[in-house]
Parts: C-alpha cells; structure tokens; sequence
C-alpha cells in the first residue's frame, strides 16, 4: 500500500545511523505508518522554516530525513492520536483507502513529557510503496 512508516527520534541523525537497534528503538517518541499524505505534516514544517529536510530517499531504501525542534513536533505527535481526515481515496490492485489513513501508531508518553522543547529531533519517513 502508498504510505509511510515515521519515525521520530531523540537521536540525532549521525547518533541514530551509528547506534545499535536496542538504542535507536530506546529513542523513539512515537512511530506509525501513514497514507500518501502522510509526511504533508512535516513538509509544512519545512515549508514554513520550523524544520530542514536533510535527505530525500524516496524508493531507494533509505528514508526521508529531516530535524526540527522538539517545539515544533512535539505538538503534532499529540495530534497523530487524533482520528485522521478524509482526504483523497488513493486505489490499488487490491485495496482503496483514503490518504491520510493511519495505523500501527506507538507514542512514548513519558519520553515525549521528558522531551526538551529546545532539543532537536530527527524524522526519518520511510516509503512504503
């Protein structure tokens, strides 16, 4: 299915490419798989200068990356617990949904409290499809 799996992260990104599994996993604040739309969030953040797209991976294996402030992601990661918008229906060999669905979504409550606003985050998209 066209989607995205997102991962936001404590590390950095040189600490998240060096670490192990177990530490990578032990920084995240929240993780899903979403639509088509799915990075639409953090596109805007870079479009409005509150987060930098540092890689573009697209099919080849390797994620999306970007960086933000805490301040600045830490209220969507509140949002992604909200039921998602309609958007546009999004058909495939075997399945329709709409592309903004959501799923398989994990927040770390106290990781995300204990979050500096002035920290920097790192984002790392995955595509799906």
């Amino acid at each position: 299915m066209i989607g995205w799996w997102i991962v936001v992260s404590t590390q950095s990104p040189r600490e998240r490419d060096q670490s192990t599994q177990d530490v990578r996993r032990a920084a995240i604040l929240a993780q899903w798989e979403a639509g088509a739309d799915g990075i639409r969030w953090i596109e805007d953040l870079v479009a409005g200068g509150l987060a930098e797209k540092l890689a573009s991976g697209g099919s080849g294996g390797y994620p999306n990356r970007y960086t933000a402030l805490a301040s600045a992601v830490l209220p969507v990661l509140v949002d992604e617990t909200q039921p998602a918008s309609a958007g546009a229906l999004v058909v495939g060999d075997d399945y329709v949904a709409t592309s903004t669905w959501r799923s398989k979504l994990e927040v770390n409550a106290e990781r995300i409290a204990a979050c500096p606003p002035d920290h920097r985050v790192t984002i790392d998209a995955w595509d799906q499809s």
